[in-house]
């Protein structure tokens, strides 16, 4: 049976560090009977959420816009794969816009839609202590994904790498996002 990943791609930069790596785990994914989905944020009208909570109370969003199609795309999904480089210690703004709408999830009644799946979180950044700067977004995620029942399955951290394709210089981070790739199948079966 074909087992469903979505990417989601927080990344403004067309063709950066971000693309990039996805790029190579989608390669590394191919024959592994994996079908990857790829949904980029910065080609996608989604609204800001305002806090109306019609969501929460009656588990349906203010809303009409794409996360409608990413909605349907993540309830498919027994993998998400999370991209986002490091912005000031947290992810993209277009990240947080789709996250917020994530609250959507938390209605008794939506949660089971998303409640069980897995996550892969890909983070490239510019710094190089990782652990110190990663801090807050590794907490957060993990705060994130507990409220979902979301389990989070491994974050890849790509440091020092801040120019548009700096990625490329680096053989060992490509032969990761392989191999995430060519493991996909492996983690969505046995959630390790």
């Amino acid at each position: 049976m074909v087992k469903n990943v979505l990417v989601i791609n927080g990344s403004t930069r067309i063709n950066g560090n971000t693309d990039i790596l996805i790029n190579k785990i989608i390669e590394g994914s191919r024959d592994t009977g994996v079908n990857i989905k790829l949904i980029e944020l910065r080609n996608k009208k989604i609204a800001n959420c305002i806090g109306c909570y019609k969501c929460l109370r009656e588990s349906k969003c203010s809303f009409q816009d794409d996360m409608t199609e990413i909605r349907d795309e993540i309830n498919k999904a027994e993998l998400l794969i999370f991209a986002s480089p490091l912005y000031w210690w947290g992810i993209t703004g277009l990240m947080k816009t789709f996250i917020d709408r994530l609250f959507f999830y938390y209605h008794p009644q939506n949660r089971g839609l998303i409640s069980g799946k897995k996550v892969i979180i890909v983070t490239p950044m510019n710094q190089r202590d990782v652990a110190h700067e990663s801090e807050l977004l590794v907490e957060f995620y993990h705060r994130l994904f507990k409220r979902l029942g979301v389990k989070i399955i491994d974050m890849f951290f790509f440091s020092e790498v801040m120019e548009k394709g700096a990625v490329m210089d680096k053989r060992e981070y490509l032969d990761r996002a392989y191999s995430i790739g060519n493991n996909l199948i492996k983690w969505i079966e046995n959630g390790e």
